[in-house]
């Protein structure tokens, strides 16, 4: 396993970390919109 492989699973192991939080995040700000 290469540097370049390494960095290729950090990306995906961070995305996979961050996109369900950012998508929460997303949606708590829309439901709010939609109280207002």
């Amino acid at each position: 396993m290469g540097m370049g492989t390494t960095i290729f699973w950090a990306v995906i192991i961070s995305a996979i970390i961050i996109y369900p939080i950012f998508w929460a995040i997303k949606k708590g700000y829309s439901r709010k919109w939609d109280e207002e």
